[in-house]
């Protein structure tokens, strides 16, 4: 098994390595390669699936590779507001940079994992695969499906705050366009299409939550970000639209359907009452799910036994791509990895090196189980 002492210096220069290769979705290639080198180094065969001509899965399937898919992603958002993205910092037993916390943590992981096991006798039937365009369009967990990679079950790894997740919420993203008139600045009459908009969007917040939040074994409120807006012209003219992208997060047991017809339904009546024209772009949307894994008891008692402390057990608020694995390839999934969401897509990006060590230990000693 992994020793912590030896192998804090060994993952925090793994993942300062990984975090210094620039990946955002569609600009993966050269992780994909150094990840590819990598594998080959430690005696492994691997193999490159190409997605798109910047980015390319890459596979070890260890044994028959049938029983269990353990899955990370390769790409990362844009930089935006974070400073020095791709010059990481080592810093009070954290690593900072663009991709440290989702999810080249867990990649981090699943590479100290791939390094005992080429150490071990015993190759269990496992698959791993690092895949691309997660933040995007999740072609790579798709061309998982092309390529015929097949297993009942998968973990996959994201910053769960290693908790042990056994579901995923849904979401919807879309566009609501505001037509209304412009007019002069100086006219004290005039009706803001902006202010009209954020009249709605709060009313939109409170409604959803109030028909949405479900409070169950697994409780969950539904999660609203109103993510970018374009509107107006300057302050000498009334805006006369407003573009707004929102997305929406919500629980397994709340169809995409029935969100979809809620928004409808409430766009048409405000539309109405507003006497004001909305349009609905659907960007991306995916169900939900809660999946009955076989292995949630055998990686619950390794992690209290390897841990010492007990999991918490729940769904992850957010897509992931095991969304498409459960319900296009009937796979059940886990999702379970090292990091914070808080972190995740922000400019203070970061993650505890002993976290990735942990998540290593027990996915080590799990697949020793498998």
């Amino acid at each position: 098994m992994l020793d912590e002492s030896s192998s804090y210096e060994k993952a925090s220069n793994l993942l300062s390595k990984l975090i210094s290769i620039p990946s955002p979705s569609g600009r993966e290639e050269e992780l994909s390669y150094f990840i590819y080198e990598y594998l080959d180094g430690l005696g492994f065969n691997p193999i490159l699936h190409e997605v798109y001509k910047t980015g390319q899965n890459v596979l070890v399937k260890l044994g028959r590779g049938d029983k269990l898919l353990l899955c990370g992603h390769l790409d990362t958002i844009p930089p935006l507001d974070m400073k020095e993205p791709y010059k990481p910092i080592v810093m009070n037993g954290r690593v900072y940079g663009r991709g440290a916390c989702d999810m080249k943590g867990g990649l981090t992981s699943m590479l100290l994992v791939l390094e005992e096991l080429s150490r071990a006798r015993h190759e269990p039937d496992v698959t791993f695969a690092f895949v691309v365009d997660e933040e995007m369009y999740g072609r790579g967990a798709s061309e998982l499906l092309i390529r015929g990679v097949d297993a009942r079950d998968c973990i996959i790894l994201e910053p769960t705050s290693m908790d042990i997740c056994i579901g995923n919420a849904g979401c919807v993203e879309f566009n609501l366009v505001f037509h209304g008139k412009s007019g002069h600045g100086a006219y004290r009459e005039a009706e803001n299409t902006i202010l009209n908009f954020f009249n709605f969007y709060k009313e939109l917040e409170d409604k959803v939550n109030l028909e949405f939040s479900i409070s169950d074994e697994y409780p969950m409120s539904p999660i609203l970000n109103l993510g970018r807006i374009e509107a107006g012209y300057s302050g000498w003219v009334v805006p006369w639209m407003v573009k707004a992208d929102i997305l929406i997060h919500f629980h397994p047991k709340v169809t995409y359907s029935k969100i979809l017809d809620f928004l409808r339904k409430e766009i048409k009546d405000h539309s109405i009452k507003k006497t004001i024209d909305i349009e609905l772009e659907i960007v991306h949307g995916c169900d939900g799910f809660i999946a009955n894994s076989r292995y949630v008891n055998l990686l619950t008692d390794i992690y209290r036994r390897v841990l010492r402390r007990e999991p918490k057990h729940r769904i992850i608020e957010s897509e992931t791509d095991a969304n498409a694995l459960y319900h296009k390839a009937g796979m059940d999934p886990i999702i379970y990895g090292p990091g914070e969401i808080k972190y995740a897509h922000s400019s203070e990006e970061s993650i505890e090196v002993k976290d990735i060590i942990d998540v290593a230990k027990v996915l080590e000693e799990f697949l020793l189980r498998v």
